[in-house]
This record gives structure tokens, C-alpha cells and sequence, in this order.
């Protein structure tokens, strides 16, 4: 379990690092990873709550989630980027990329983790453990991705929003001072 944390925060901090280089951006790196970086830990964490023990098979699960979640996260933050240059509105951008792109994520999580349910029908344990937690897998990746990620997207938005009026207003509030 030691190896398994440390392998899945290297691969946390590389999948930052990726996203810096290819956005220049620090804060879209980090949201889109964040929303990652919980699932890993929501993952580990109903592995405990439902007992399920390590074995060869559920020790890729974090790897998994990364792949995973990261996936859906960068899809949707990109939506939004999209959107957001479409718009010029940032509740309409998010409006649009929760029914557009989220739907779709929506759809994709659906059918895969049905995929990985049909796992439990299996004879093996390990094999059933495997097909659970990815199902699990699967729907916390959405769920953070489709309501987490649009927070910290609004979030920063707003951010951005507030710095520009500043902006704006900084020379006039100069004047009067």
C-alpha cells in the first residue's frame, strides 16, 4: 500500500506538470486535477468502507481513476473554455457545457461502469471486487467531474471576472483619491 500511494502521488504530480506545460495555465491545471486527486482518495476510502482487501487486480484501481478522471475533467474544463469564448458569460458557457459535454460523460460513465458491474457476476471474488470498485471508480469521477469541477470552474471565472473590473476601476479610483 505504501508503493501504491507513493506511485499515485508521482502520477498526480506528473498529470499536473503535463497540464502546466500543454495549458501554460497554473489554475486550469490545478482545477482539473483536483477534482482527480479526491476520487483517488473517495476510491481508497469506500475500498475500507466496504472491506475490500488489496489484491493484484484492485491495486490498479487508483491508476485507474487517474486515467479516468482526469479524462472527464479535461473534457469538460475545455467545454468550458469553449463555451466561455462563445458566450462571454460564464453561467451560459456553464449552462451549455453541463448539457452538451456533460451529457455526453454522463452517457460514457453510464454504460462503463454497467460494463464493470457485470463483473459481479463472476465466480471469482477478486474478479467481482475488481468490477465493483471500477464501477465505483467510474461514478465518482463523473460525479466530481460533472459538480465539483463546475465550482471550481465558476470560481475561477469569477476570479477573472473581479480582476478585470478592478482593472477597470483602478485608474478612476486613483483620480478621485
Amino acid at each position: 500500500s505504501t508503493s501504491q500511494i507513493s506511485s499515485t502521488i508521482i502520477s498526480l504530480i506528473v498529470s499536473f506538470f503535463v497540464l502546466l506545460v500543454l495549458t501554460r495555465r497554473f489554475a486550469p491545471s490545478f482545477i482539473v486535477i483536483v477534482p482527480v486527486t479526491l476520487a483517488a482518495v473517495w476510491v481508497v476510502g469506500s475500498m475500507a468502507a466496504i472491506g475490500l482487501k488489496w489484491n493484484v487486480l484492485t491495486v490498479m484501481v487508483t491508476a485507474l481513476t487517474l486515467g479516468i478522471g482526469i479524462d472527464y475533467s479535461i473534457h469538460m474544463w475545455r467545454r468550458f473554455e469553449v463555451e466561455l469564448k462563445r458566450r462571454n458569460n460564464h453561467w451560459d458557457a456553464l449552462r451549455a457545457s453541463l448539457s452538451t459535454t456533460g451529457v455526453a460523460l454522463l452517457m460514457s460513465a453510464l454504460t462503463t461502469s454497467m460494463g464493470f458491474m457485470v463483473l459481479l457476476f463472476s465466480p471469482m471474488p477478486i474478479i467481482q471486487d475488481f468490477g465493483l470498485i471500477t464501477a465505483i471508480t467510474v461514478i465518482f469521477s463523473l460525479l466530481l467531474s460533472l459538480v465539483l469541477l463546475p465550482v471550481l470552474m465558476e470560481l475561477s471565472a469569477r476570479s477573472k471576472e473581479e480582476e478585470v473590473v478592478e482593472k477597470e476601476f483602478e485608474p478612476q479610483l486613483d483620480d478621485l483619491a
